[in-house]
């Protein structure tokens, strides 16, 4: 009873966060899963998946009708999303537990750090205000969409890292719409791997069942939170997050503990 009661407290913690940033939640959990729990990082990776399915259902829940997603954005991206996801969901199978961690860690870290040096669009401001804002480069976007969907469906974290930085930085889109169109679509990105990981076993009832149920009820208070921050203290939090995130899991799959 104790396990379940932490598994949904960490759910919880993770589907606040997610739910603030924008993230989808498994860039919290999986960590969590695999530090706190001492899970195999397949596992975690199957239960996040599941668990970012019930956030993306909490935040549409959620959801201020003053800020919705970009629909038409989102469902393009998600053909290239969607693709990715399936090939890395195979490539999981493959590759080992700490090798897994080590690609987190840097993928993780990297985003925090462009997120960082980078300037938000010139437009996007002005698109936050207004709500008009052009999406620009597409190609790039849909080439980093798929490489998002390749580590979703490889890390179980609904690319929401890659998702929101790309959208906010590189395509002009302003933080608060790319924040919602992320956890739009990272349900659906989890959903194209979610059957893979059952297939080969790596999900577990007992595991997901609470840690998704939390996940849910974190999504809702955190979409509630995010909507009384500034946009400058969200980008602040997501990458002090990717940073400590990132430096964890990568020390975890080189074998140093940090915790």
């Amino acid at each position: 009873m104790l396990t379940i009661t932490l598994l949904t407290t960490i759910g919880v913690i993770s589907g606040i966060l997610g739910g603030i940033l924008g993230l989808g939640g498994g860039v919290f959990l999986v960590p969590a899963l695999v530090i706190l729990f001492h899970l195999p990082m397949r596992i975690a990776v199957g239960t996040s998946l599941v668990g970012v399915i019930a956030t993306s259902t909490g935040v549409a829940a959620a959801t201020s009708p003053d800020i919705t997603p970009d629909t038409s954005l989102a469902l393009r991206l998600e053909i290239a999303t969607t693709l990715g996801a399936i090939g890395g969901s195979v490539l999981a199978g493959i590759l080992s537990s700490s090798l897994l961690s080590i690609v987190f860690g840097l993928m993780v870290i990297g985003t925090g750090a462009y997120t960082m040096v980078k300037p938000e669009h010139p437009g996007a401001q002005e698109g936050a205000i207004t709500g008009k804002y052009e999406v620009h480069n597409w190609p790039l976007g849909l080439g980093m969409g798929t490489i998002a969907g390749s580590l979703a469906g490889m890390l179980g974290v609904g690319g929401g890292f890659i998702k929101v930085p790309v959208m906010y930085t590189i395509m002009g889109v302003p933080i608060r719409v790319a924040t919602v169109t992320s956890h739009f679509m990272v349900g659906i990105t989890a959903a194209a791997s979610v059957f893979v990981y059952y297939a080969r076993g790596d999900i577990h009832p007992l595991v997901t069942a609470p840690a998704a149920l939390g996940m849910f009820i974190g999504a809702g208070i955190g979409v509630f939170t995010a909507r009384r921050m500034y946009v400058s203290w969200i980008k602040t939090a997501l990458v002090i997050f990717l940073f400590l995130i990132g430096v964890q899991m990568l020390t975890k799959g080189v074998g140093i503990n940090v915790l």
